[in-house]
């Protein structure tokens, strides 16, 4: 036994295998953005709860840039403040336009694809298609507009004729008529197929926006162990998908070269543009990411914009004299005898300075989507690993008090020079920035204000705790 066993031997192994696990944690963790520590195998995660509360209070404790580790050891760099934010996005865009490559729920939710999840080619290719496309389709111009006050006026005549409406299923069904219109040429009934499908997004969009869309390098079922809810939200997720693919299905079944219907009718056309001069992007358009791509628009344009407009009005209800002052401007300016248009924006100052001050204190995604960069770089002199996992706390720049004073305070009067008129300030940024913000923001930006000022038009909005007890009483 002792011709093959050495005390000493096993000592220095030992002691080698040590100072390789030591050597190999400095040489991953050397230089990396500081941040807190975690737990085995969980990281960080059992510690976030409201993510950008956390962030806010790891913002303040860490500085601009830190990091930790989430399930699966996946380093995770969180970007806080303005001028860090800007820098990365819109001064490096290329360098961080990637998606991370590990599966989570939003990947899930398309099967990783889509122009929200893709990257590389593909994701250049689909975006600057979608961007050609929302031209024609008028997205920010009066043509959309058309299509977005019809449907704001028979919301308008449902709410003020019935006594007790549900107004987050109102604004929902009028915004998810503009964009299924937008996709698929058709309009959506108030009938059980809406409010299925209504349900079925309600139930995803809280997920999207807490902790768990932070789980990456997962299966997707493992995740029905850890989060018993979990299960819900798939449901959820099937139910909207199994809408949208047969949408997408039907419309290839009509497809008419000659003709474009909407947004898949004219992917169609485009992808037959493409085959015929013999391009060879043409076959990153195929069936499997128009399908993707609908998913992603869909749920995207409805009810992201309709629990958007939801939150304002929750926060608008909060201060009666900032409604008063927004109504008196409108009924000087357009009066009550016709909608507000996107023209007339520029003539209701006060108006848009109230729904940026709301935007700022009532943003639905504080936190953007997951990025990654192709390549190591650094940030603020912290070394970022390659394919890390980058977020921005666009929360961070609502709150900072070097652009916004008092920032906790309620005040449209911060986004107004002294005469009155609109100036412009960096932030907030409800549709993030840079190359990867959302391709619809013209869109979305136009549904916000002719709902918020047809609303404010139309209804008194008095005070609601919470989006249950958030009602509206027409004015007289």
């Amino acid at each position: 036994m002792d011709a093959y066993f050495s005390y000493p031997l096993l000592i220095s192994s030992i002691v080698l295998f040590l100072t390789w696990v030591i050597l190999n944690w400095w040489s991953q963790n050397r230089k990396l953005p500081p941040g807190p520590w975690g737990l085995p195998f969980l990281g960080y995660f059992p510690f976030l709860s409201i993510t950008h509360e956390n962030f806010n209070a790891l913002y303040k404790k860490y500085g601009n840039v830190f990091s930790f580790r989430t399930i699966s050891g996946n380093l995770m760099v969180i970007v806080n403040g303005h001028k860090s934010i800007k820098d990365v996005l819109v001064n490096r865009a290329d360098e961080f336009d990637g998606r991370p490559l590990q599966s989570n729920l939003v990947a899930w939710f398309s099967d990783g694809l889509g122009i929200a999840q893709e990257e590389g080619e593909s994701w250049a290719q689909h975006r600057k298609f979608f961007l050609q496309t929302s031209k024609k389709f008028g997205f920010g111009k009066l043509e959309m507009e058309e299509r977005i006050h019809d449907e704001i006026k028979q919301m308008i005549v449902i709410l003020k004729k019935e006594k007790n409406a549900d107004l987050h299923f109102s604004v929902a069904h009028a915004v998810n008529s503009v964009i299924s219109q937008v996709l698929f040429s058709k309009k959506f009934d108030r009938d059980q197929t809406f409010v299925r499908i209504q349900k079925s997004m309600r139930k995803i969009i809280p997920i999207f926006a807490s902790n768990i869309n932070m789980i990456v390098g997962y299966p997707f079922d493992l995740m029905f162990l850890l989060f018993p809810g979990m299960r819900a939200v798939k449901e959820g997720i099937k139910e909207v998908r199994k809408f949208t693919d047969s949408a997408v299905q039907e419309q290839i079944r009509t497809h008419d070269p000659s003709f474009s219907r909407g947004y898949v009718d004219a992917y169609l056309q485009y992808r037959n543009e493409l085959l015929a001069k013999g391009k060879p992007e043409a076959a990153l358009f195929n069936d499997e990411r128009l399908g993707a791509n609908a998913l992603n628009i869909f749920f995207e344009g409805t009810e992201s914009a309709s629990i958007t407009i939801i939150s304002l009005l929750l926060e608008l209800s909060k201060h009666p004299e900032a409604q008063k002052a927004a109504q008196e401007e409108m009924d000087a300016v357009i009066g009550r005898e016709r909608l507000p248009s996107w023209l007339d924006k520029q003539n209701l100052p006060y108006v848009d300075a109230t729904l940026q001050e709301l935007f700022r204190l009532a943003m639905v995604f504080r936190v953007s989507a997951m990025y990654s960069n192709f390549e190591e770089t650094t940030i603020e002199g912290y070394r970022i690993p390659r394919r890390s996992i980058v977020m921005f706390n666009l929360w961070s720049i609502n709150l900072d008090p070097e652009f916004f004073p008092n920032p906790k305070v309620f005040n449209p009067k911060r986004f107004l020079d002294e005469t009155g008129k609109r100036i412009k300030k960096d932030g907030p940024y409800p549709f993030s920035l840079g190359k990867r913000s959302c391709v619809g923001e013209a869109l979305g930006q136009m549904e916000v204000f002719l709902f918020m000022s047809s609303l404010i038009q139309n209804f008194n909005i008095p005070y609601a705790d919470k989006v249950e007890d958030l009602r509206v009483i027409p004015r007289i």
